[in-house]
């Protein structure tokens, strides 16, 4: 496999996310199907006990970026939007994977991946949809063994906690900021559609913490990714829009403050306490 991913890019590896394709049967012209698996590392828990909702949405968006990539093969994909539901946050891993495409247009693919809980018999901990725009790549090399297969990467050395790799100010309140460092580019050279995520959990429980009683969880996202983020820092900038049963929604705003202030990405987050 020629790796698509710029000198210094690790984010799959940080998480220890192992993938492999699974073909569609002889004889079939459909896309390929994906399975894949990832430990629960201490450093990588988050609210509940579970990973870190941040980290269950990178794997989930990696996953789906894969799997909308090799569908549109020569030309690949940037996530456009992003929707997730967590229905465990106690988790004991490992968390198994397990992704297909749903739809394959022109210009864009839809794909589900679905999250069980290895380590707890199977059961579900969520349910997502990922929708990537098709590009042309241009320059970039593309070049893959298949059927594809990224194995486990070895535990760090040096564990570092999930806010910490992604680069995210420590802080409270409404405003939440990420430095945006090399390691978190994606094969075009912008910030890591994971990490986006990864950014939008985090300032939407820092945000809902004051009207939520106990340790706050992300149990709920939808994220549009609208623009590039090329500069930083980031400000993820949230407003809580009110309450309903299952908890507190939050909307998040992403700026590229290096970029005029631009409006990168727009989500909608519930937090509840866990």
């Amino acid at each position: 496999m020629t790796d698509i991913r710029p000198a210094g890019h690790e984010v799959g590896a940080y998480f220890r996310f192992e993938r492999w394709e699974l073909p569609p049967p002889a004889g079939s012209e459909g896309p390929s199907a994906f399975a894949g698996r990832a430990p629960i590392d201490d450093h990588q828990r988050g609210p509940g006990g579970g990973l870190a909702t941040g980290g269950l949405l990178t794997c989930i968006d990696s996953m789906g970026g894969l799997l909308c990539g090799l569908a549109v093969l020569p030309r690949w994909i940037v996530t456009a939007s992003l929707s997730v539901q967590v229905l465990r946050a106690r988790q004991v891993g490992p968390l198994g994977f397990h992704g297909r495409v749903l739809r394959q247009g022109r210009n864009s693919v839809v794909s589900s991946i679905e999250v069980v809980d290895e380590g707890d018999g199977g059961a579900r901990v969520a349910e997502s949809v990922v929708t990537c725009a098709v590009l042309d790549p241009g320059e970039m090399a593309l070049g893959f063994s298949r059927p594809l297969v990224i194995p486990m990467p070895p535990p760090a050395a040096a564990p570092e906690g999930v806010e910490s790799f992604f680069g995210i100010e420590p802080g409270e309140g409404p405003v939440t900021r990420l430095r945006l460092d090399d390691r978190l580019r994606n094969p075009w050279g912008i910030l890591h559609g994971g990490a986006v995520a990864t950014l939008v959990d985090v300032a939407a429980r820092r945000a809902a913490a004051p009207d939520v009683v106990g340790e706050p969880a992300t149990t709920g996202v939808m994220v549009h990714y609208l623009a590039p983020l090329r500069v930083g820092p980031v400000e993820a900038r949230c407003t809580p829009v009110g309450t309903r049963a299952d908890g507190t929604v939050v909307r998040v705003a992403l700026h590229d403050t290096g970029a005029g202030d631009r409006l990168a990405a727009l989500a909608s987050v519930t937090v509840r306490a866990v």
